[in-house]
């Protein structure tokens, strides 16, 4: 049965932070038919009211594409398929009051159901006003469905729109493995029409021959990885070309380069490794990449990484 995206959510301190993430959140609720709902966190209640942009006067709104490229000044994205870009998005709006921000974005997208979370991220510490960098980084931990963090509009990387190409860092594989990560950078090509490039990284120690990995092992881990290339080909259309990328290093850094190398517009990467060596490197390597990636970064944590009742998989194209 196919999988479906039913509500995307988009937490939202009205700053240019968040509104580089505007544009893919309201873009993906018009491709998958989701629903769009815009979280506004208010962590002093005794703050000044700030009020929504440009919003509906009720709780419940519709807005188009067109609404949301005018809004930010970006050209209108061709539509998917035969869509309307004048065609209206379900959109939700809701302000929580006197709760910290990461708390209050994850508890209202487990107990609304939310199978992706579009956020912007300044890549700065700390909770001030204008800054998600933080917060972005504490969600993405946290979350049990997959998180798109995207850097301010006019932030290096953020020019191309809609992402032209994608780049997928894999762990090794079990044979057979689709992780979750992998499958949602199979649908988003799918949904963006972009090139998706898949980069591996083996860190040195275990590139050298020892005790510990046996010849077979990096054979069979070899082979997984090939077949994991081959099914996202079989699940993309033939003329968005899926290649793989090896390099050996540190993890983060052979990804930044790879990305920056292929002019990488969005990176997926999981966070957990369930290959036949046993590695679990992209755990710690995604947090550093929502950080310092040049280029939107979407974290899909591994179905088996997280509690049942909160795993999110990857949506169908309505």
């Amino acid at each position: 049965m196919p999988l479906t995206l039913d509500r995307i959510l988009f937490p939202t301190d009205f700053s240019a932070s968040a509104e580089g993430a505007y544009r893919h959140a309201a873009w993906l609720a018009d491709r998958f038919g989701a629903e769009l709902h815009v979280l506004h966190v208010v962590e002093d209640p005794a703050a000044p009211e700030r009020p929504w942009p440009d919003a509906p006067e009720a709780d419940h709104g519709r807005i188009s594409l067109a609404d949301v490229c005018q809004d930010l000044g970006l050209p209108g994205p061709p539509p998917a398929g035969d869509g309307d870009p004048d065609a209206p998005v379900d959109v939700v709006r809701t302000e929580v009051a006197g709760r910290k921000p990461p708390e209050a974005i994850l508890d209202y997208a487990r107990d609304e159901g939310v199978g992706l979370i579009v956020m912007g991220t300044s890549g700065r510490r700390g909770w001030r006003r204008g800054a998600l960098g933080s917060v972005a980084e504490a969600v993405t931990r946290r979350a049990t469905c997959p998180v798109l963090t995207v850097r301010p509009l006019g932030a290096p990387g953020q020019g191309e729109w809609p992402p032209r190409r994608m780049l997928l860092a894999v762990d090794d594989v079990a044979d057979g493995d689709v992780p979750t990560a992998a499958q949602w950078a199979a649908r988003l090509a799918v949904a963006y029409g972009a090139p998706l490039d898949v980069v591996h990284v083996t860190p040195p120690t275990l590139a050298l021959s020892g005790p510990l990995i046996s010849a077979g092992d990096r054979v069979r881990a070899r082979e997984a990885l090939l077949a994991l290339v081959e099914r996202l080909r079989s699940e993309v259309p033939g003329e968005l070309p899926v290649s793989l990328v090896v390099r050996t290093g540190a993890a983060a850094d052979k990804i930044r380069a790879v990305a920056g190398d292929v002019r990488t517009h969005l990176l997926v990467v999981g966070t957990s490794g369930r290959g036949g060596l046993g590695r679990a490197v992209l755990g710690s390597v995604a947090e550093d990449l929502v950080r310092t990636a040049p280029c939107p970064v979407l974290v899909a944590r591994d179905v088996l990484a997280a509690p049942a009742s909160g795993a999110a998989g990857p949506p169908e194209p309505s």
